[in-house]
């Protein structure tokens, strides 16, 4: 006999939230990101740079903040097209997007542990994955060994060639910024339209909450899939918001702190204590956040949040590119530091990365392992009127977000050795302090409505 052919479950669309809540200004502010975010980027190269300076101190007001773009505000749009084309540099696109095939290839040939996320969450999905009170994605965790692979390949370059081929990277900067930006808008506009189409199964994929608005500008900013991977099979690891979350970004800001090394080696001879304090400690937090890339499937970007061009041009181009910022400052701009200047930068980073560390090892423990697990022993809990265990002891029983005060601290440390001379290399604490306050409000709305009264 043959087999009765399996029923085709009709898809079923998941409409758009009637009442969203929306987030930074809504529909006039995700537009507004979509122009402001990339020209911030360009400001802070343009306005800290070598032959103009760094303001206030440095800079020369006759090459005016913004090259070849005029008063006239009606010519605004022409004037930052052509602004964008003058930018544009076809050998750092290739640089910059063999980077990205490189990242992409490793992720799969490199071997690396499979493990489970947490709950997913969001809103539709397929039939089977309509009770996701236990539904769990799976996730590979390699990125350090392809930050290893990578480091162990510019080190065979660095002793065969010697930094002149890393002074690319200096010489071709505003070029990688474009770059980035391409590669940046053409992953949200993909991740966008593949939201809409129907996964392995002929299902609708599971949304965010806060990207399915209905505007699209909105949940093209803000991101309308959750989750979204090439595969709807229960075994598939590659997450294309995992995969950019800790790659790209993270490892590219450290080469790029590499190439700025590199320039200041070639301009003065020798590598000032500044410059090595600056790429120890941002290295070494690459490092760690990579050493424990399984503690990122615990965050709002991965549980929460839908990935779209807010996620993606933080993680392509915002963060190797701005953050880079203390490094390139002290290429252009050397600082020596007294012993004194030292201890400072030094005792910052330490008591951040400790508060950071030990606050956040904690709470992954807690919702990793359970509250009764060995390793959470000593720590106190309570249980909430919604059945969920919150911790009141520890860090957490300190602040409720201790852990945003360390990392705080640890940004600080990396602009400290740049002097104070000017305020640009001090973007990234001021920038940071402002999206931790607003995650932190985040947070809160989250675990409020999530703990009721027990959050209070």
């Amino acid at each position: 006999m043959s087999k009765r052919p399996t029923p085709v479950v009709p898809r079923k669309r998941t409409p758009p939230n009637p009442n969203p809540e929306y987030e930074f200004l809504g529909p006039p502010g995700a537009v507004a990101m979509l122009i402001v975010l990339p020209l911030i980027t360009y400001g802070l190269y343009y306005n800290c740079r070598a032959g103009f300076g760094c303001i206030p101190a440095y800079w020369d007001s006759k090459d005016g903040f913004w090259p070849s773009i005029g008063s006239d505000p009606t010519s605004y749009h022409k004037d930052l097209w052509n602004f964008f084309l003058s930018t544009w540099d076809f050998d750092a696109f290739k640089v910059y997007s063999a980077f990205m095939v490189f990242l992409f290839v490793t992720y799969f040939v490199i071997p690396g542990k499979v493990i489970e996320g947490t709950v997913v969450g969001g809103v539709g999905g397929t039939p089977l994955t309509k009770d996701r009170s236990n539904y769990k994605l799976k996730y590979k965790v390699n990125a350090l060994r392809a930050l290893m692979l990578m480091a162990l390949m510019t080190a065979a370059t660095l002793y065969t060639q010697g930094v002149k081929p890393f002074l690319f990277l200096y010489e071709h900067f505003i070029g990688l910024i474009t770059a980035s930006l391409i590669w940046t808008f053409g992953v949200s506009i993909f991740v966008y339209i593949w939201s809409f189409l129907p996964d392995g199964d002929g299902q609708e994929k599971i949304l965010a909450c806060g990207g399915n608005t209905g505007t699209k500008i909105y949940d093209f900013v803000l991101g309308r899939e959750l989750n979204p991977r090439f595969s709807s099979s229960p075994d598939s690891t590659f997450d294309i918001k995992y995969f950019i979350e800790l790659r790209p970004g993270l490892i590219g800001w450290i080469f790029l702190n590499f190439g700025m090394a590199c320039q200041q080696y070639h301009s003065l001879g020798r590598i000032t204590n500044s410059m090595i304090a600056v790429l120890f400690f941002e290295t070494f937090y690459v490092v760690d956040s990579l050493w424990n890339e399984s503690a990122v499937l615990t965050t709002m970007d991965i549980t929460t949040d839908g990935f779209g061009f807010m996620l993606a041009n933080g993680l392509l181009t915002w963060l190797p590119m701005n953050y880079s910022l203390q490094a390139r400052f002290l290429a252009d701009f050397p600082v020596d530091m007294s012993l004194t200047h030292a201890f400072i930068v030094i005792a910052t980073q330490c008591i951040g990365y400790y508060i950071f560390r030990s606050a956040n090892r904690q709470k992954n423990n807690f919702r990793r392992y359970g509250a009764d697990a060995p390793q959470n022993k000593g720590l106190k809990y309570m249980e909430t009127k919604t059945g969920s265990k919150l911790l009141i002891s520890g860090w957490w029983g300190t602040a409720r977000h201790i852990n945003y005060f360390g990392d705080w601290l640890m940004a600080l440390a990396w602009s400290l050795p740049c002097g104070l001379s000017s305020p640009l290399p001090y973007f990234y604490p001021i920038y940071f302090a402002v999206l931790l306050i607003h995650r932190e409000l985040r947070d809160e709305e989250k675990c409020h409505k999530k703990y009721g009264k027990d959050w209070d």
